[in-house]
């Protein structure tokens, strides 16, 4: 199993690395293009590999923390304190994968469906954002243990809280919404592969590149949260621009 971990491990490093240069054509690809096309196909199919693989080795370490952080666990001056700093860390990483899948995975279907929203009203993929804001959940609650036991900084376990619950809703009521306008289908994909960017790039900076940024302390949280407000700003200029041709159009 401790062989199954590593080489999934390396191959999300790579899809990662990936995914972090793939990500940045189609977004600034004109949309439609052969470019855009080609090359969200490879960044869509570069995120599945990149959040299947963390969200198995989550699953893993969650069940078996012992196992596979066990010299971890057994070398600290506080195992029990270590054990649920490994279990609320992994969890965390366990959302960034469910977050990523999601989003990628929305992205695809809706623009697969367009104005048809009848396939995504089926069980398993409203399951999808319920499970996302269901963890987003329990990170919140993990936020508010940490916080109180001064195990580790439960900052961002509250940002990702709240980013899992306002991605989870918005997903349920572009499904569920009475009448959507025309081309709401672009600014929702739109909206998905900028939130998948998000979640990697944000992942990248969080634990990926931590080593390096530790030197810096509390400014960290500027590198972590600096994806997110970049991404929102992309997602504002999308909704509005892609809005505008429609009001033009409908004039």
């Amino acid at each position: 199993m401790l062989h199954l971990h590593t080489f999934l491990l390396y191959i999300h490093i790579i899809a990662g690395a990936l995914a972090m240069v793939l990500f940045v054509i189609p977004m600034v690809a004109r949309k439609g293009s052969l470019n855009h096309r080609k090359y969200g196909r490879f960044y869509t199919y570069t995120m599945y590999i990149l959040a299947v693989s963390a969200l198995v080795m989550s699953t893993m370490v969650l069940v078996a923390p012992t196992y596979f952080k066990g010299q971890l666990i057994a070398q600290s001056a506080s195992p029990e304190n270590t054990l649920a700093t490994v279990r609320m860390f992994w969890t965390l990483l366990l959302f960034l994968s469910l977050l990523t899948f999601t989003s990628i995975h929305h992205a695809n279907r809706v623009l697969q469906t367009k104005a048809d929203r009848a396939p995504l009203r089926q069980w398993h993929y409203v399951a999808m954002p319920l499970l996302l804001i269901a963890v987003a959940l329990v990170l919140l609650v993990q936020g508010v243990m940490m916080s109180q036991h001064a195990l580790v900084s439960p900052y961002l376990h509250f940002i990702f809280a709240a980013l899992g619950i306002v991605n989870g809703y918005q997903m349920l009521s572009y499904i569920f919404a009475k009448r959507v306008v025309g081309n709401r289908w672009i600014i929702e994909h739109l909206s998905s592969m900028c939130g998948s960017g998000i979640a990697v790039y944000t992942a990248f900076f969080a634990f990926g590149a931590r080593h390096a940024l530790t030197h810096i302390g509390q400014w960290q949280l500027l590198f972590w949260m600096m994806p997110g407000v970049l991404g929102g700003v992309a997602i504002y200029f999308y909704s509005k621009k892609y809005q505008h041709l429609k009001t033009r159009r409908g004039a």
